[in-house]
């Protein structure tokens, strides 16, 4: 047999070494460097902290608008079950006719011909909604709580690694 089958299954009994594998310098460094995170892991948090961001962004935003906000009837004119079963309306202000898109949440339901309160911004009639804007302002701030707990996880956890590290490490010198 060649020389390269006799490698591929491993060493001879008679060749192996006893007592635990000895550390190359990349792995002790990769050892050194999880038992003590450094603080520029905190880079992990940054998809948390960017939806915290545009969550807190569209509450404000829903939230000015709800203080201003007007509403008029207006009729569902079409549902499209494939796209999130988002429906369709129309309403009219000033002989204008404008329209909009709404995707149920919870228990709304509505149907095709269906007259229904549309809550607009007198100052961007383009924005609409079948909901009130108080409403849709608490619906905009519902995941930041569990955004900020990802990130205060991510924290506490390297701020408590950074404090205990394990006896191993600390024999490990460099």
């Amino acid at each position: 047999m060649s020389d390269f089958f006799l490698n591929l299954r491993g060493p001879s009994r008679s060749k192996r070494s006893v007592g635990p594998p000895k550390m190359t310098n990349g792995l002790h460094r990769m050892l050194r460097y999880w038992h003590h995170p450094p603080w520029r892991m905190l880079i992990i948090t940054a998809p948390f902290m960017i939806g915290t961001v545009f969550c807190i962004y569209a509450w404000y935003s829903d939230r000015m608008v709800a203080r201003r906000q007007q509403t008029t009837s207006g009729t569902i004119f079409v549902q499209e079950p494939a796209n999130h079963d988002r429906y369709g309306y129309t309403f009219n202000i000033n002989q204008k006719t404008y329209s909009g898109w709404q995707i149920p949440h919870d228990d709304e339901q509505f149907t095709v011909g269906q007259v229904v309160t549309v809550y607009y911004d007198p100052l961007d009639l383009n924005n609409s909604a079948l909901v009130d804007y108080n409403e849709l302002s608490f619906r905009a701030l519902s995941p930041v709580p569990l955004l900020v707990a990802g990130i205060l996880f991510v924290a506490v956890f390297i701020f408590v690694r950074r404090r205990t590290a394990p006896e191993s490490s600390k024999l490990i010198q460099s």
